[in-house]
């Protein structure tokens, strides 16, 4: 089986400057389904020696927390019947450090198949006072240390024996240790699509993520969060649409291309395909 082949709906691939849109939509839980497989990643022996090279030189920087946990890959995604189906396998994250976030360039050697292709989650967090939530990764973290990016982590294999990974289980646990807000505080998720960072090729949901709270009763909960001290601090923008992309052309420099993706899908949504393809323009000419 070959790495992940994304069967859009709208045309194919859209290259929109530092991402790639693979599928764009609006997917509930009950219109996303997954399918568990034990497909392993295809590999040589040079692979192996960069993905062991690779993992020997991050774990010597005593900066970086790297523990290689079990993720998902993506082998499949298919949207065409305005359901998001996506096949995924069993990876771990040294396989993700020493592929996709270090020597993605092995795709042009050895195929993408490769490439571990781990699924992440990242979500445009609404709040209950009119704005978007980013945060600035800390200088701790593994990689974009230091940038702006979504609330966001990956997608792990099912705790419970016998059930498929949940994307949106998945998100919601990430909302929770990163920010502190529980599933309580959800009024709405909504999968976007499927992007993917042109340097690391991975694979990412998008969620667009509406809470209850207020910026303010959201940094309050920020203290007791578990994984807090992921994000130096969290940065509120007006949701508004001249403020996204005002925000995204200062900003540029400084976001993560998930982080651009994020702010332009949940565009998409909520002002419509005139602001997508007016703020993509924008985007390409600061490129």
């Amino acid at each position: 089986m070959q790495s992940y082949q994304a069967h859009k709906t709208h045309g194919g691939v859209r290259d929109c400057g530092p991402f790639f849109l693979d599928v764009s939509g609006q997917f509930d839980l009950q219109h996303t389904s997954v399918v568990w497989c034990e497909q392993g990643r295809p590999s040589n022996e040079e692979v192996e020696r960069f993905i062991e090279e690779s993992w020997t030189a991050g774990t010597r920087r005593p900066s970086r927390k790297l523990f290689n946990g079990k993720l998902c890959r993506l082998v499949d995604c298919d949207a065409r019947s305005r359901e998001l189906k996506l096949l995924l396998a069993p990876v771990s994250f040294k396989e993700f450090w020493g592929t996709n976030l270090t020597n993605a360039h092995l795709r042009y050697a050895h195929g993408s198949d490769v490439l571990a292709d781990a699924l992440g989650v990242s979500a445009a967090v609404t709040t209950g006072d009119g704005f978007l939530l980013m945060g600035r990764r800390s200088h701790t973290v593994a990689f974009h240390p230091g940038k702006i990016h979504p609330i966001g982590g990956m997608v792990e294999p099912s705790a419970t024996t016998g059930a498929p990974p949940n994307p949106f289980g998945s998100m919601l646990k990430e909302l929770s240790e990163e920010t502190g807000l529980s599933a309580g505080r959800v009024r709405d998720i909504v999968c976007l699509g499927l992007v993917r960072d042109k340097r690391i090729v991975q694979p990412e949901l998008i969620f667009d993520v509406t809470v209850d709270a207020d910026v303010e009763t959201v940094l309050r909960a920020l203290i007791g969060a578990i994984d807090a001290s992921e994000h130096a601090d969290l940065i509120p923008i007006c949701d508004h649409p001249a403020a996204v992309v005002s925000f995204i052309e200062q900003q540029y420099g400084q976001l993560t291309p998930v982080a651009v993706a994020t702010l332009m899908l949940h565009g998409l949504r909520t002002w419509g395909s005139g602001w997508f393809a007016t703020a993509r323009g924008h985007i390409q000419g600061v490129v």
